[in-house]
């Protein structure tokens, strides 16, 4: 896919594609950080630029290392939402370019989609929920932030996690596919 073709995409879907996540990353946020109340979580323009934007309030203390945080101190984070076009455009044209699959098949490729919300979920939530922790850390003591999950996973994610989600899950979806494909094949090469 072209760089216009993404941007083409980018520009006709973002809102869609948004809506569709944003109840879902949720529901994420709030058990991977039950110690808050999430004031907002939303798609917004910051510095120029389209991101997921999450303000989450602490509802009880919370101690890091010596540094207390009593409830009500506010967190930010955010994250572009461009991340969120990755997963479905590395996956689909990864299964759609797989050798060995018929012209006429490829359309049950689509089962791919299920894999492309399960890579959203592994990707933006988590990359906020490190954000959250990323901050809580910092403020505490910065020498200690490898101690925080979130934090690990966000750098992770940040530094090629996300695309290799990606292929590991259209390599999985592609396998469920050949798994679906080859039978029919030799029950339909019998009669």
């Amino acid at each position: 896919m072209t760089a216009g073709g993404l941007a083409w995409l980018t520009d006709h879907f973002a809102a869609s594609l948004m809506a569709l996540l944003l109840p879902l990353f949720r529901s994420e946020l709030q058990l991977l950080l039950p110690a808050f109340h999430i004031d907002y979580l939303g798609a917004r323009i910051e510095h120029h630029e389209a991101v997921v934007a999450f303000t989450a309030t602490l509802t009880e203390p919370r101690v890091i290392g010596e540094q207390i945080f009593p409830s009500g101190v506010s967190v930010n984070a955010s994250t572009l939402t461009a991340h969120a076009w990755v997963h479905p455009v590395l996956m689909l044209a990864l299964a759609a370019s797989w050798p060995g699959i018929a012209l006429k098949h490829r359309p049950g490729l689509l089962l791919c989609l299920p894999f492309v919300v399960l890579a959203e979920m592994l990707d933006i939530p988590l990359i906020l929920w490190g954000g959250v922790e990323d901050v809580l850390y910092w403020q505490a003591d910065p020498t200690r932030i490898s101690a925080s999950l979130g934090s690990r996973v966000q750098h992770f994610l940040d530094g090629g996690g996300r695309y290799a989600i990606s292929i590991v899950l259209a390599l999985l979806a592609i396998a469920l596919f050949r798994k679906l494909e080859f039978p029919r094949k030799i029950a339909a090469g019998s009669r």
